[in-house]
């Protein structure tokens, strides 16, 4: 394990991760950083603690976002995909009915030639 001496809105952290991952998470607390200082900017009188944890509920908000996009695009169960498997469904079964109005108005012309 690593440790690190990580700055977030000027206060100092010491944390640990994995030996391969410094800097990986150095960029990860530096943009945690970007984060809690933009927020601070907009919410004023608010101490240390809590700027943090509205800043993890701001992130939190925006994954859940990004996952919600990437499932409705990706996921073949979504309501997109259900809609568009009725659809299918529907337009088969209508062209199923012509189908079978033709084949029904064929047999009757042919049981007409045999009398």
């Amino acid at each position: 394990m690593a440790n690190l001496r990580i700055r977030v809105n000027g206060k100092f952290y010491d944390i640990t991760c994995d030996k391969n991952n410094e800097k990986y998470v150095l960029e990860l607390s530096k943009q945690l950083d970007s984060k809690v200082k933009q927020l601070s900017l907009s919410v004023k009188n608010v101490d240390h603690s809590r700027l943090l944890v509205l800043t993890g509920i701001l992130l939190c908000e925006e994954i859940d976002q990004i996952l919600k996009k990437k499932s409705s695009l990706d996921n073949p169960y979504s309501m997109n995909y259900k809609n568009q498997v009725l659809e299918i469904k529907e337009q088969q079964k209508q062209r199923m009915q012509i189908v079978k109005s033709k084949i029904d108005t064929l047999i009757n012309h042919i049981q007409l030639l045999n009398k």
